[in-house]
């Protein structure tokens, strides 16, 4: 199994990001084989037990990634319990150039 750090993992996520952004040729590899596409950045694969998807955005949806539901009576973890405090508001328009996540503090 590979090990990698939030460092790490938060290290290669902008990186593939910047790249896809002005290469066409890796942005179709991140579509097409994410695992090969993490690698050629990381310089190691991603961990066995870790599924990897990039969905390109488009200006006429909007995609929602729901959090994994609770079970009923179960109690939530440190990190589910940090990664909801605080409260954080999303505002999202819709314009002719594409969809825009504008964080509220």
């Amino acid at each position: 199994m590979n090990n990698w750090t939030n460092e790490e993992a938060k290290n290669a996520l902008e990186t593939i990001k910047k790249k896809a952004l002005t290469d066409e040729v890796f942005f179709e590899l991140c579509l097409k084989d994410p695992e090969k596409a993490v690698k050629e950045i990381a310089g190691k694969d991603a961990p066995d037990n870790f599924k990897i998807k990039f969905i390109e955005n488009k200006a006429d949806e909007m995609i929602v990634v729901l959090p994994t539901p609770v079970k009923k009576n179960a109690e939530l973890s440190d990190d589910e319990l940090e990664s909801v405090a605080g409260g954080t508001a999303f505002l999202v328009t819709i314009d002719k150039s594409g969809c825009h996540s504008l964080k509220n503090k």
